[in-house]
């Protein structure tokens, strides 16, 4: 990396409580800048002088777990009055800080006067620093992804949306993050929604803004970057992806596999994408969603600077090659449209500018630029979220009386399907869908649950389905000593059928009971005996 000196006034303020700190910009000592589209981090270091006077910092930040907003501007020194500069400016959060101390004990023993502190401060964009460390597990029904979202953003951090799919409405959302052995965050949830859905998170520097939308957007006139500030650039080309991309149907009623189209695979070389799709509108849903994820990406330029920039020019700005005959037309990129990707700094403090206001630091300054045109939206890595994760439900029923065992199956307008309703207890209740079907039992088998029925679910991020069953039914369980088994079929203890088999004195016994009211059938089956009894109480 290119190194060079350069006057930059480096302003910054901090807000604790309320309270505003103000750091003259010749205190500032080093700044360390990554800027994303989705974002930034940061590191900055500045002394603050205590001989002879307070170090007003030194209290909120040793004694006060305050939130710390920071704000910064860095700006280059403009030496004609004809020429106007943009200068890079961020507002964030402070996520670790650190000092140490300069007393005269270090020169002369006899003296303990504390000369200054350098503090040391991490940050970030809002959204990185609360959300990373927000973990919620959380259910919603009957709702949509923005309002999923919107639940969890802080007053920090401030979102638009223009997406059509936050807008749909699902029966099921449930977050997992909470979930024992998930190491994903709310931020690692929210990459992972628009990377896996074929959107866009962008952050705005300027306005301290988030963006969630169908795409990258377009919008934005493009600047021309300055020659004489760079030192040099290049070009890289992006691997070339050689799969076929498959979407696979394993619904055995109507199994397909449909491929995307890649003019440039190599054969065999594929990439499956495969579940179960009951519905023939689901699985074009993710035929048509791979086949907007799959991009082959552009090139992309580095640039080099030898000056840092007169008028900054932050991620997702466009630029060009342009608007100046210090660019040769042959290049490469000259007659091409670049959105800006990266943009970093390293400045390091080396004496006090000439100009007041100003310091010379010794600096080096990149950035990176995609295609204009480029789908691809760049996201930082992030943990899949662990799915599904469990919780206890009770099966619903509206049939019969209140205190029947009955069971119910409810139908969905749309697509017919059925399922079961499920009151889960931990979110007051709410009702998810689970689908209905025979879960653990074979096919010949027909034993829905009952009304009330302890259950344990699964949770995914659009669904729900029954794991296990967690209690007996309501008069099933045997004494020990019978070491028997029963099978009980019914609304009540007034109205069932029950099968059981039950050990007398170390020989199989087996009944068959039938039970309305005060009108019982039994056929029982013993060594020597077979009983036939109706009976009706008076």
């Amino acid at each position: 990396m290119i190194s060079f000196t350069d006057d930059l006034a480096i302003t910054l303020s901090l807000t604790i409580a309320g309270q505003v700190y103000k750091i003259p910009a010749s205190d500032v000592r080093s700044l360390d800048l990554d800027l994303h589209p989705y974002g930034f981090n940061g590191k900055i270091s500045f002394l603050v002088t205590v001989e002879g006077t307070t170090d007003k910092l030194f209290t909120p930040i040793t004694t006060k777990n305050d939130l710390i907003e920071l704000s910064l501007q860095v700006v280059s020194y403009v030496k004609h009055s004809e020429t106007t500069s943009i200068p890079l400016i961020l507002r964030g959060l402070v996520t670790t800080s650190s000092f140490t101390e300069q007393t005269l004990t270090n020169v002369l023993p006899s003296q303990t006067l504390m000369l200054y502190r350098h503090y040391h401060l991490s940050f970030a964009d809002p959204a990185q620093v609360l959300w990373k460390q927000h973990y919620p597990c959380d259910l919603l029904t009957d709702s949509t992804l923005q309002a999923l979202i919107t639940a969890h953003a802080s007053t920090k951090i401030d979102l638009t949306y223009d997406w059509d799919i936050l807008q749909i409405q699902h029966p099921v959302l449930a977050l997992s993050l909470g979930a024992e052995g998930n190491q994903a965050s709310f931020y690692d949830f929210l990459l992972w929604l628009v990377d896996s859905q074929n959107g866009s998170f962008t952050y705005d520097l300027g306005a301290n803004q988030y963006s969630l939308t169908a795409s990258k957007s377009q919008a934005g006139t493009a600047k021309s970057l300055n020659a004489f500030e760079i030192a040099q650039f290049g070009i890289d080309f992006p691997e070339v992806l050689r799969y076929q991309a498959n979407v696979l149907n394993a619904y055995s009623e109507s199994p397909t596999i449909t491929a995307i189209s890649n003019e440039q695979m190599a054969t065999p070389i594929r990439r499956d994408y495969i579940a179960r799709y009951p519905i023939s509108a689901d699985m074009q849903a993710r035929v048509d969603l791979e086949t907007a994820r799959f991009k082959q990406c552009k090139h992309e330029v580095w640039v080099e600077y030898q000056k840092f920039q007169l008028e900054v020019t932050p991620p997702n700005q466009i630029v060009n090659f342009l608007g100046s005959s210090a660019w040769n037309t042959s290049l490469f990129n000259q007659d091409k449209t670049y959105r800006v990707r990266k943009w970093n700094l390293r400045a390091r403090w080396t004496k006090q500018g000439d100009v007041s206001g100003y310091s010379c630091y010794e600096i080096e300054h990149s950035i990176r630029l995609e295609s204009s045109m480029e789908l691809k939206v760049d996201l930082p890595s992030y943990k899949l979220p662990v799915y599904p994760f469990f919780v206890e439900g009770k099966i619903v029923s509206e049939q019969g009386e209140e205190t029947d065992a009955s069971y119910q199956f409810y139908t969905d307008e749309d697509t017919s399907i059925n399922y079961y309703q499920i009151s889960i207890p931990l979110w007051s209740n709410k009702k998810v869908r689970a689908a209905y079907q025979p879960n653990f039992d074979g096919g010949q088998f027909y034993f829905p649950p009952y009304k009330d029925a302890r259950v344990l679910v699964g949770l995914g991020f659009k669904s729900a389905v029954i794991s296990e069953f967690l209690d007996w039914g309501s008069g099933t369980a045997l004494p020990m000593d019978s070491q028997g088994n029963q099978l009980v079929m019914g609304k009540s203890t007034t109205s069932h059928n029950i099968i059981k088999h039950t050990y007398v004195d170390s020989k199989p016994k087996l009944e068959i009971q039938r039970t309305e009211e005060k009108d019982t059938e039994l056929l029982q089956f013993s060594v020597g005996y077979i009983i036939l009894q109706t009976q009706t109480e008076e």
